[in-house]
Parts: C-alpha cells; structure tokens; sequence
C-alpha cells in the first residue's frame, strides 16, 4: 500500500492495523519513501511446538484394578477418611 502523508494522518490506525496484518506500508512525506512494515516473524519456543502424546496405552483404571491388594488397601483409606467427615 502506498499513500502520502496527509493520507496517512487521517486513516493512521486503519493504516497501522493492515501493517500488522503482514501488509507493507509506504508513506510518502517530502518526496521521500517511508517504508512501514511488521516485524519478521519470531521464531516459536521449542514448547510451542511440542506435541500431546499419550502416556499410557492402556486405561488407566485398569492399572489400578490389576493389584487388588492396592485396591484393597485404597478403599480401606478411602472408608477411614470418610469416617472423619461424617
């Protein structure tokens, strides 16, 4: 896009939202090319980029029913815990 001064002036945030949008701006003040553009893109974090995997492949629930000692032993604590509550 290419406009003068005085343009520029009167649509300054129009102007300044399509610069932001990736569109390059040149103003035109005293016969001289100002050149408005947005910054060059940044580089993304390492995080950013990560992908979600799954950590178990199997349900997790079936984890915990496969050692009925472990279940045994959390349903004793959970039955004491509620005994304190009520």
């Amino acid at each position: 896009m290419e406009l003068k001064a005085t343009e520029f002036r009167k649509n300054l945030f129009q102007v300044l939202d399509s610069a932001l949008h990736g569109e390059t701006v040149e103003i035109i003040y005293k016969g001289s090319k100002l050149r408005l553009a947005p910054p060059p893109p940044q580089k993304q974090s390492r995080l950013s980029r990560m992908v979600k995997r799954e950590g178990l492949l199997v349900d997790p629930e079936s984890i915990v029913e496969s050692d009925p000692e472990l279940m045994a032993e959390f349903e004793a604590e959970w039955e004491a815990e509620w005994k304190e509550l009520y």
